[in-house]
């Protein structure tokens, strides 16, 4: 029997019907599950198209109330507050819809689940709460200053004689204080990962705009918190002035020749007078202050605890005022809550604020004839007064007196002018109230000398008897390098010239004040401040080599040296320094200038190595910052 095998051809057939099938199974079963797929990724398109376009709707809400902001900040500049209020009131408006979008709109909810879109909505918020926060702020602010409010809509702080609006001015601070402190440093603006262009940029935009603002409203904040304090809103206070001659000077600046006191309780400031310090003279040294100031082993000859033409030798005020204060109570057995210095730039600027006064003798003095007239020409005018006449003491007598008496609307134009003077280090000031003292610091009013590494200054102190300052130039030229990781090495070049005419008169400008002077002769101490550690290598010039010496004053080191200059002549002293090595980073020089009536000239070219390099050249009043 004979069998028959099947043939290829047949299992091939029936393969193929089998292929068949299951392809036919397969594409079933694709089907079952991929339209749900494209269903599912339609509305998640359809979704994130619905999610953008409400999220761009919020971000315009939100652009719009940006710019009624700062439509509201240019109103009240412009003096416009019932603008700028209506402003802050649509800004609100504005926000609110935004805000209603973002919270409530359940696609950008559902949108928020998924990654990259996650980051954009939170950005939005971020953004949305911020410009709500300074929406507010602005219109509680402008709430608690209607009591300020001029006729002409501008908002001023008014000093009616001697009296300050104190229960808005505490007000308006309380409320600058918090508002500033809940808006955002710089440092604190969030990433820009995964953003798309217009929510990073509008980010970048509203969080530049809270820092800036928290700068102005933390500066305004402790310009009130100073103005209530020193008007009695802690308890009464009592400040001591010290006028300081600059045509004979000290670290702080002038020498301290008059003398005066302030009062104050309850928002009334009350003038006494000014006087000669010859009135408060001290049998015995004062009380050091703890911590001691760290000039007093350095000028231990001149008694600086005893004699007030000698208690301001250091030159950073923070430590020569707490001592003008103990000196103060010494001599009287009065305290003192603060001490106030002022020169006569410094009453320039307080002229400025309150109008020329009549002074018997000088007549007319204002803001421009002030410091010519009281360091020079009334001595010239009237040399036959009665001798060492300090006519700064009677013009500081009758501005301060006129401040104190006169009706102020606005003392805006007072504010910046001694804002200014300030910088200056023309006005300074110190209290013994942390809180106040911190606001001072802040407002760039005290005084200090920074404790930057880089940081350095040149006084020359007039141990002559003389006002001849007035008469003194002064130029510090630093060239060479000081390339990080290295020892610094610095060639200073310290020139003073007494362009004095010889024979000048009368003698109280000129001298000489005893047989051992000639007229118009300077005789003074140079001092220039340097980075901790500096030393010299070598010097020329010096006319008393012994007196050549280092020591270290706070976190500087000093090198300080005797000159001794005839009418006429210049002379200069050459330093090469060795500096320590500089801190990681820019090289950067801040140079502290002394209040001279004749600044400082100053010149600088210092290599940091590769492209770092510090030049400078001109005549800073202020505080200067070169380099980094």
């Amino acid at each position: 029997m004979t069998s028959v095998a099947p043939t290829r051809s047949g299992r091939s057939h029936r393969s193929s019907r089998g292929r068949h099938h299951g392809h036919r199974r397969r594409r079933r079963k694709e089907g079952s599950w991929r339209w749900p797929l494209l269903l599912i990724g339609a509305i998640v398109v359809i979704g994130g198209a619905v999610a953008i376009v409400e999220l761009a709707r919020a971000e315009h809400y939100l652009k719009t109330a940006r710019a009624a902001l700062l439509t509201a900040e240019s109103d009240v500049r412009q003096e416009q507050l019932g603008g700028a209020s209506a402003q802050l009131s649509a800004a609100t408006a504005q926000i609110t819809k935004a805000d209603n979008i973002l919270r409530t709109d359940p696609v950008l909810t559902a949108a928020g689940l998924f990654p990259v879109f996650h980051q954009n909505l939170e950005s939005v918020k971020r953004s949305v709460a911020l410009v709500f926060t300074m929406a507010q702020g602005g219109e509680r602010t402008l709430e608690l200053a209607k009591p300020l409010e001029r006729p002409d809509g501008s908002i001023e702080v008014s000093l009616n004689n001697g009296t300050v609006p104190l229960d808005t001015v505490v007000a308006l601070r309380d409320q600058l204080t918090d508002f500033s402190a809940s808006l955002p440093t710089a440092s604190q603006a969030p990433g820009k990962t995964l953003l798309f262009g217009p929510v990073a940029d509008l980010q970048k935009k509203v969080y530049a705009e809270a820092t800036r603002r928290r700068n102005q409203f933390s500066g305004a904040a402790n310009a009130l918190e100073l103005l209530a304090d020193m008007s009695g809103a802690n308890g009464p206070r009592s400040y001591l002035i010290a006028v300081a001659n600059a045509a004979e000077m000290r670290g702080t600046g002038g020498m301290i020749l008059s003398y005066g006191t302030i009062s104050s309780t309850n928002g009334k400031i009350t003038f006494d007078h000014v006087g000669s310090v010859d009135e408060i003279p001290l049998s015995k040294p004062a009380p050091v202050p703890n911590p001691a100031p760290d000039y007093l082993p350095r000028f231990a000859e001149f008694s600086p605890a005893l004699y007030w033409r000698n208690v301001n030798l250091g030159n950073d005020f923070n430590k020569a005022a707490p001592l003008m204060a103990s000196m103060y109570k010494t001599a009287t057995g009065r305290d003192v809550d603060g001490v106030i210095q002022v020169d006569s730039m410094g009453l320039s600027a307080l002229l400025r604020g309150v109008g020329p006064v009549t002074v018997p003798d000088l007549g007319e003095v204002n803001a421009d004839n002030v410091v010519p007239l009281t360091l020079n020409q009334a001595y010239v005018l009237f040399p036959d007064r009665t001798a060492r006449r300090e006519y700064l003491g009677a013009v500081a007598d009758a501005a301060f007196r006129r401040l104190f008496s006169g009706a102020y609307p606005s003392l805006r134009g007072l504010a910046t002018a001694l804002v200014g003077a300030a910088k200056d280090h023309n006005v300074m000031l110190w209290s013994a109230s942390p809180d106040a003292q911190q606001a001072t610091t802040a407002l760039g009013a005290d005084g200090s000398f920074p404790d930057s590494d880089n940081a350095m200054a040149l006084t020359v102190q007039n141990l002559s008897g003389n006002k001849l300052d007035y008469y003194l130039d002064t130029s510090l030229q630093l060239q060479g390098q000081r390339i990080g990781g290295r020892l610094g090495h610095v060639k200073a070049v310290v020139q003073l010239a007494n362009t004095a005419p010889p024979g000048g008169r009368p003698a109280y400008i000129f001298g000489p004040v005893n047989p051992t002077f000639r007229n118009g002769e300077y005789r003074g101490v140079v001092s220039l401040y340097l980075p901790a550690g500096a030393s010299v290598a070598s010097s020329a010039g010096v006319d008393e080599p012994g007196s050549l010496r280092t020591a270290a004053e706070g976190d500087h080191a000093v090198v300080s040296w005797r000159v001794d200059l005839q009418a006429g002549s210049t002379h200069a002293v050459t330093l090469d320094l060795v500096l320590p090595p500089r801190p990681p980073g820019a090289l950067t020089l801040t140079f502290v200038p002394a209040p001279r009536v004749r600044p400082t000239a100053l010149a600088v070219d210092i290599d940091g190595g590769g492209a770092d390099r510090v030049r400078y050249s001109g005549n800073p009043q202020a505080t200067v910052s070169i380099g980094g």
